[in-house]
Formats: C-alpha cells, structure tokens, sequence
C-alpha cells in the first residue's frame, strides 16, 4: 500500500519536472537576432593616420548593425598598459593634443548593443609629425601662374598628392619631393594649393594642408585727371589729382613733363587723399617756382602691390604754368616841393623778356589792390618814376606799382604812403 503511493508520487513529479525542465532550457525572444551572451567581433581593416600632435584612426567591422559604439585604446611610452582615450558610434577616431616624434599605439573594441565588449583589434602604432606646404616661400602675391611649392615631411614619406582643390580632382600620388613647380588656376585674386602625404607603411597625413598666395599679374590705371582744367597756373597754385586704380597698397605717381617728376599721390587719408585705403589715390599738389609750361602733358603712372606696373595714362586735360613777371621795389613816395596836390613816385626797373607794362594803383587807406583805383600806365619798362599831381593838400595816400607781362600775369611791388604839403 505504500508502496503504490510513491511510485504514483515520482510518476506525478516526472512530466512536472520534464516541463520545468523544457521551459528552463528554452531562449527568450530576441526580436534583434543576436543571442544573449554574444560577443561582437573585432574591427578589421585598422588604418591609421598623422598630423601635427595629431593621429586619426579610421576602421570597418562585418556587423555594424549589432554594435553600439566603439572603444578607442591607447599605449605610449609613458604608459605600458593601454587606457581608454575615447569612445564613438562611428568608424573613426582623431585624437589631438600628442606629443610629435613619440609612438603611439592604439587598439579598438566594439561594444554591442548588447552590452558586451568584443576582442581588441589589431594594434598599430603611429608617430605625430609636422607636415607643410609653402607657396612661394611664403610670398603674399604672385604676377605668375607658375608658383614653386616647398614642403615639409618626416623623412619616412615617400608619396605626395597636390590638388589646386581640397577634393583633389584629378590628382594623382607621385613620389615625395620636399620642392616642386606648380601651375595654379588661371584668374586673378586668391589661389589655394592642398597636399596630402603617405609614408611608406602606407600611413596618410590628416588634417586639411594648405597654403594661399593672391594671384596679381596686371595693373590698371582706369582714370586719371585734375582740376586745372582752363586754368593758367602760377606758383604757389593747388592743383588736386586723381588717379583710380581699383585697388590698395600700391604706389601712384605723376610727372609734369619738363616740370616734375615722380609726383606722388596718397591713398592714406592725408595730402588731400579723402578716404583712405579706398584704391583711389590723390593729392593736393603745390605749384613751385620754377619753369613755365604751356600746354604740358600730365601723365599718371601706378605700380601695384604685387609688382606689375601699368601703361602709363595721360590725363585729358594739359596744364599751363606761368610766372608772374619780377616785382619792382616802390622806393619812395615824397611831396613836391611848392606844390600842394603833389606827389613823386620812385620804383626799380623790372628786366623781364615778356613785360608788358607798369601800372599805379592809389588808395587813401592802407591795403592797395589792382581793385583799387588806377593813376596811370606806363609801356616803357625804363620808366621808373612819376608825378601824380592830381591831389588834395594835405592829405596821405598810398601806393603800389604793378608789373604786366605780355601773358596778361602781373604783380605788385611793395606798399608806401606819401603825404602832400599843406
């Protein structure tokens, strides 16, 4: 009898330990695929990159749908274990702020979306360096298309790639040089040339590396003129030139021919220069005693800041110069003796080619013009004296001599008084 009641119990307990049994043994669902306990494969394909204190990382791996992000491990030779530099959720990695010329070696892990960290890849190893490239020595301008590159690479790089563009279009890898001629692209204005470098492990330089020079080969003057237009100039004149060349930094001159040369004209805001650094370049040009010019051609010149000069450019208008005839001395002014409306007028004599005539002016009061009122003409330039009797008694007048020339131009003499007798 109890007998029968245990093996009844162990052939209840059999079926109920067979289906605890089956449940237990069972995988939980998994809608992603991947089975719990699974760990992500190594990246593959580990290419490593360098720059100045710089070294990228770039890899792949054969299931990215299943990972998370990857680990980024570094040993140097301050440290002889690997630590954790970074992390990221993308096939690349650039680490900054190193030490060039020291060794650096890395590892990467992938974590899975599961959690768990999968083996190391394989471990490669870089030195930082400073890489460079210079256009024209490090020129601002060019007048020419043709520039000389120099570049600066650790001794281990064998290939180079330069482009007038970043994307490298229709570049090629040559063999390392450290000097190469190169034609930038045509047009005027700010040119820029990319290089890249590899080594012979097959190791490229990261980072962007550049150099720029403006391209200038022509310089233009495209107006040049002044304000002397229908004007007979004398000494001590201002005449105010313009030149416009469109642009700054250069050197702008002019030449009064057979007069001046190598005026020069300012883009500075001085010298009757308005507006400074507008690439228009003026003066306020003071008539000197010297020469006279009838008719004179003016001729503007400019050279740029790269160097190209350009075809001179005459202004539309001549200028004419004159000097005004030789004043005379007024020596004196007396009374007449027994005259009362009397005075006598004393004056050296002018020796000028193209005199033309001397002329009295009078006035009661100080300040004698050519407005002032007119006594007489004289034609003859060895006349140097005379007798105005047309006065009041005691009473002071004043006087100047002016000098005509032939051209019209005059000039006045010095200013005396004379006082008559009562």
């Amino acid at each position: 009898m109890k007998m029968n009641s245990i093996k009844k119990s162990i052939f209840i307990f059999f079926p109920l330990l067979m289906a605890v049994t089956i449940t237990c043994g069972k995988r939980p669902s998994n809608p992603t695929g991947i089975a719990v306990g699974e760990f992500p494969a190594p990246p593959i394909n580990v290419k490593i990159s360098i720059g100045d204190r710089v070294i990228g990382l770039d890899w792949g791996h054969s299931d990215l749908e299943s990972i998370s992000n990857f680990k980024i491990f570094r040993q140097d030779s301050s440290n002889n274990e690997f630590i954790n530099v970074g992390s990221t959720d993308i096939q690349s990695f650039v680490e900054t702020n190193l030490q060039n010329n020291q060794v650096y070696r890395y590892k990467i892990n992938a974590v899975g979306i599961n959690g768990l960290e999968g083996k190391s890849s394989e471990i490669v190893s870089a030195r930082p360096a400073i890489f460079s490239i210079l256009i024209n020595s490090g020129q601002i301008f060019t007048t020419s298309r043709v520039v000389n590159l120099s570049f600066g690479a650790p001794a281990t790089t064998t290939l180079i790639q330069v482009s007038n563009n970043s994307l490298f279009s229709n570049s090629e890898w040559i063999t390392f040089a450290p000097t190469m001629s190169w034609m930038l692209t045509s047009g005027q204005g700010d040119k820029k040339v990319y290089a890249k470098f590899r080594d012979a492990d097959d190791r490229d330089s990261v980072g962007e590396l550049k150099d720029s020079i403006i391209l200038d080969s022509e310089a233009v003057i495209r107006s040049f003129s002044h304000n002397a237009v229908n004007r007979i100039l004398t000494p001590a004149d201002i005449v105010h030139f313009v030149l416009v060349a469109g642009e700054t930094g250069g050197q702008a001159s002019l030449n009064i021919n057979n007069i001046q040369q190598g005026i020069k004209l300012f883009d500075d805001g001085n010298n009757g220069d308005p507006v400074a650094n507008d690439g228009t370049y003026e003066v306020d040009y003071i008539v000197p005693t010297g020469p006279e010019a009838e008719e004179t051609l003016v001729v503007g010149r400019f050279t740029d800041r790269a160097g190209n000069a350009s075809a001179n450019l005459p202004a539309s208008s001549r200028i004419t110069i004159r000097k005004p005839p030789t004043p005379v001395n007024l020596i004196a002014v007396e009374p007449v003796a027994n005259s009362s409306g009397s005075l006598n007028l004393f004056w050296s004599i002018n020796s000028d080619s193209d005199f033309a005539n001397y002329r009295i002016f009078r006035a009661r009061t100080p300040g004698v013009s050519a407005e002032s009122g007119l006594v007489t003409i004289f034609q003859n330039r060895n006349t140097i004296s005379f007798t105005d009797s047309t006065l009041s008694r005691n009473t002071t007048y004043y006087y100047r001599v002016y000098v005509y020339d032939v051209t019209g131009l005059f000039f006045q003499s010095n200013e005396r008084s004379g006082t008559t007798n009562p």
